[in-house]
């Protein structure tokens, strides 16, 4: 499990212990530091600057609490909504952490914002569609975020949902551990706004998890497997 600590940023803890964010799961790891701000390795958590906040969701260091290696398995017990909102909040933090370095690249499109969309449980997990301005993903998560990865980044496997099988790539992402991503729009240009994005993501998500009625046809793109009531996506 994680315990809150007590005193301004970690006032009385040992120099090596590993927090995470209360809200978003990031770990700060003082054997690591904080690239994104400058923090070198070997700096205690109570030793950073005054005005430091988590890089991932940009709260204050009063949201982080001492690390227990068991803390993921706990958390994989857990069911519902509440374990569910959890894991979103940490991989929506991670993806509006990754869109700062985005922001003014031809692949962003500054009318869209990163969301969620659609997310069910799924194969002791969490599966459903990630909004970025830059990609639209079927996306899987772990509900343990330390579990183990099914191999090395880069790989790839299928997951089998109601709808059918579709291939995923295995990635990593810091605050959220496993993310495993089926590529369904790059680069999002041709949508205008938040609205049609969002609107094509549900009906997605809604495609994905039911029953597959026949086999789609040959030769056809990734994009055109995803139907909705009949109607291409």
């Amino acid at each position: 499990m994680t315990r809150m600590f007590e005193g301004s940023a970690g006032q009385g803890l040992a120099d090596e212990a590993v927090v995470e964010c209360g809200v978003c799961w990031w770990v700060y790891d003082p054997a690591i530091g904080d690239e994104s701000t400058d923090i070198p390795p070997g700096t205690a958590f109570s030793a950073l600057p005054e005005g430091w906040r988590c890089p991932s969701c940009d709260n204050d260091t009063s949201k982080f609490m001492v690390r227990d290696p068991s803390a993921g398995a706990v958390l994989a017990e857990r069911t519902g909504p509440q374990a569910l909102e959890e894991r979103l909040e940490a991989l929506l933090g991670a993806y509006r952490k990754a869109e700062k370095a985005m922001i003014g690249l031809p692949v962003h499109n500054p009318a869209l914002s990163v969301d969620a969309i659609g997310f069910e449980d799924f194969n002791q997990g969490y599966a459903g569609v990630i909004i970025t301005p830059w990609c639209m993903n079927l996306t899987y998560i772990p509900a343990d975020p330390v579990a183990s990865p099914p191999g090395a980044v880069g790989s790839k496997r299928q997951l089998v949902f109601p709808s059918g099988g579709y291939s995923f790539i295995l990635g990593h992402m810091d605050g959220v551990g496993v993310v495993e991503s089926c590529s369904l729009f790059s680069p999002m240009d041709e949508f205008q706004d938040q609205d049609a994005v969002m609107e094509a993501a549900e009906a997605i998500a809604g495609a994905v998890f039911e029953v597959e009625e026949a086999p789609p046809p040959p030769n056809v793109s990734r994009r055109a497997m995803f139907t909705y009531k009949g109607e291409p996506v």
